[in-house]
């Protein structure tokens, strides 16, 4: 069901306050072909994608925002039911209702992805959670008799390791510790710092191996929570 959107202004009055520092960037969210002009839209300082976000300024033009953040404009996005990422103009990446060929949302800065992922993925497992739900992956091959499976609670997913049917280790996580770096060149930065982790928790296993499972696992899980698009 596409939402409707009032063609009245709703620009709510913001007090902006970058206490460490000016907005990182700013744009225009509109329709056509140009939705953002002459900015930058990567995140030089490598700050969390949340945090970045909500530094830069946008003046949204489709969803009535007017003056805002863009973070502020991706939760609105997400409330309205638009939920997937699709390739769109000059490489970047948009934001769209499940089925629909545009959104509202044609062009994201560099973590919107990102972003995008995280707060859908936390909604959606909150939501399954308080509902009584297991949420968790299958299990899946290292090699030979090797499997690992992911187990995702509210703070933290646990990764199991497991020889043929037996459990023979976990290691804590963060929860953010996949959904960090399910986007691009975050997979590349989020797979050393995991396999760092794996190779204290497991010396005597090939931790790149796990890695890779590990990945695969979390794209199950992201998957049973209905969370697809752009990879």
């Amino acid at each position: 069901m596409n939402p409707t959107i009032s063609s009245r202004s709703t620009t709510p009055q913001l007090g902006f306050d970058f206490a460490s520092g000016l907005a990182l960037s700013a744009g225009i969210n509109k329709s056509g072909s140009k939705s953002i002009t002459d900015i930058d839209l990567t995140n030089p300082t490598g700050i969390a994608a949340g945090e970045a976000l909500s530094r830069m300024i946008v003046d949204d033009r489709v969803l009535h925002m007017g003056m805002t953040t863009w973070r502020a404009l991706l939760d609105r996005a997400i409330s309205l039911g638009h939920t997937e990422l699709y390739p769109s103009e000059d490489g970047q990446v948009g934001l769209r209702t499940p089925g629909l060929r545009f959104g509202p949302i044609q062009r994201m800065p560099e973590l919107g992805p990102q972003y995008v992922i995280q707060s859908i993925f936390k909604n959606r497992l909150d939501a399954r959670l308080k509902a009584g739900e297991q949420v968790k992956s299958g299990r899946v091959l290292v090699q030979g008799t090797t499997k690992v499976d992911l187990v995702v609670l509210t703070e933290t997913m646990t990764l199991c390791l497991y020889l043929g049917r037996k459990h023979v280790g976990a290691l804590e996580l963060d929860l953010d510790t996949l959904t960090a770096g399910c986007m691009n060149d975050g997979e590349s930065q989020t797979a050393a710092s995991l396999a760092s982790k794996l190779a204290m928790a497991f010396p005597d296993e090939d931790n790149l191996l796990i890695t890779q499972s590990a990945q695969v696992a979390f794209g199950q899980v992201l998957k049973a929570l209905g969370i697809g698009g752009l990879k």
